[in-house]
């Protein structure tokens, strides 16, 4: 569909991987097939092409499917680490602990 936004879903799935992109496609399409589900007969052995040809996946398949917490495979192992460290705590090195405060709040 022509709403789907590609740069939108890179955007979105940093740290995905050919895997964790292929289970997002799938995931969009079985959505986009369960809003039609009450037009698909399950008895039947086949679907009309009438309703084949109504399937199309949009953004907003992509954006349900990617509401639902998918966590990338690249960022699984890693942990991120907030230290409880203030200035008061690093003892001297004074105009070292100055240039890193001037960097962070004076950026070029």
């Amino acid at each position: 569909d022509e709403s789907v936004d590609l740069e939108s879903i890179a955007r979105e799935t940093h740290g995905f991987v050919g895997a964790d992109l292929a289970e997002l496609c799938t995931e969009a399409a079985m959505t986009c097939i369960r809003e039609k589900m009450d037009l698909i007969d399950i008895e039947s052995d086949s679907i009309s092409a009438e309703i084949l040809d109504s399937l199309c996946v949009t953004q907003d398949h992509f954006l349900m499917s990617l509401g639902r917490g998918h966590s990338p495979s690249s960022l699984r192992e890693s942990r991120v680490e907030i230290p409880d460290v203030t200035w008061q705590d690093i003892g001297g090195l004074e105009d070292v602990k100055r240039g890193l405060q001037e960097m962070v709040r004076y950026p070029v």
